[in-house]
């Protein structure tokens, strides 16, 4: 069976209840099923070029996500199960080697972040985090750290789209009258729905690209990162899909920020802090090489300042 097959969506309403895995480790998450594993690597101290007085704990950086099925995001290495790996976990270890201090991953179910947060179980989440009303009620933002969008992906052999490239400029009207699949609770579950010209089957459970490779659904519609696990093979467990192609540029442009608790007394100093580190990892290279390393790079990156 492929990894693809293997692999089960992330659902964004994050349904299940929360688990704190601190550190970074995911012993605790392990060890209830009879498992015994070592935690991630963490940041080496240094000289720090960016303060670190935010915190809640000196010296460490501590993160809320949720790594169950996270690929590309943060996700336990098929290759090595004692460890997380992730893009973001990459952008968290630059950002503590940054500061001179340790990063920790704590691990918690997607729809209990905020209110992990608020109970000030970490410093802040970073998890494909978007800003939107309700969020921006409790949390403050940093600057955008992605700019991500959502990718059409169809057969490789389909001739209906033999004119189109990964650059040309696609919207949802060049899918017409077709029937889309995407993720159950994803951001572009909505916006199939939104479109009556469309049929969307929406999957919680088994990704779509399978039942794209037997013609069961015309294309697939979902974040661009996934798209780069799943289809392009990017990361530790990820396989190239030679039956499947992306078709457009990204669209239904956002960002990917970190968010912190409003009311901490802490979130003000830190976002400040953050946001300075960010700031030197978009001008360093250190940001294009994660995205080039994980095939999420593109040109629609400039637009928030990464060179």
């Amino acid at each position: 069976m492929s990894q693809i097959q293997r692999r089960k969506f992330l659902k964004r309403a994050g349904q299940t209840a929360g688990l704190i895995i601190a550190g970074g480790s995911i012993k605790s998450l392990l060890v209830a099923c009879g498992g015994n594993v070592a935690t991630t690597p963490e940041s080496t101290s240094q000289t720090a070029q960016v303060p670190s007085t935010g915190l809640m704990t000196p010296g460490s950086l501590q993160w809320g996500g949720e790594s169950t099925s996270g690929a590309p995001y943060v996700f336990q290495d098929p290759t090595d199960p004692n460890q997380l790996v992730g893009f973001e976990v990459e952008i968290a270890d630059a950002l503590a080697k940054l500061m001179g201090v340790k990063q920790a991953f704590v691990q918690t179910a997607y729809g209990q972040l905020p209110a992990a947060l608020a109970s000030d179980k970490f410093d802040f989440i970073m998890n494909g985090w978007e800003i939107n009303d309700d969020r921006a009620k409790t949390q403050i933002f940093s600057v955008p750290y992605y700019h991500y969008g959502q990718q059409i992906v169809v057969r490789a052999d389909d001739p209906r789209f033999k004119d189109y490239t990964e650059t040309s400029d696609l919207t949802l009207k060049n899918l017409a009258g077709m029937t889309v699949g995407t993720g159950s609770g994803y951001k572009a579950e909505d916006l199939l729905r939104a479109d009556k010209a469309l049929t969307t089957k929406a999957y919680d459970g088994n990704l779509p690209f399978d039942d794209l490779t037997q013609k069961k659904v015309d294309a697939v519609f979902l974040d661009f990162p996934i798209v780069a696990y799943f289809v392009l093979g990017s990361g530790p467990g990820g396989t190239t899909n030679d039956k499947l192609r992306l078709i457009g540029k990204p669209f239904e442009l956002s960002d990917y920020v970190v968010a912190f608790h409003k009311s901490s007394p802490r979130a003000t100093a830190l976002q400040k802090e953050i946001d300075q580190a960010f700031g030197i990892l978009k001008k360093d290279g250190t940001l294009k090489g994660i995205y080039e390393k994980w095939k999420m790079w593109n040109a629609q990156q400039a637009d928030i300042g990464i060179v």
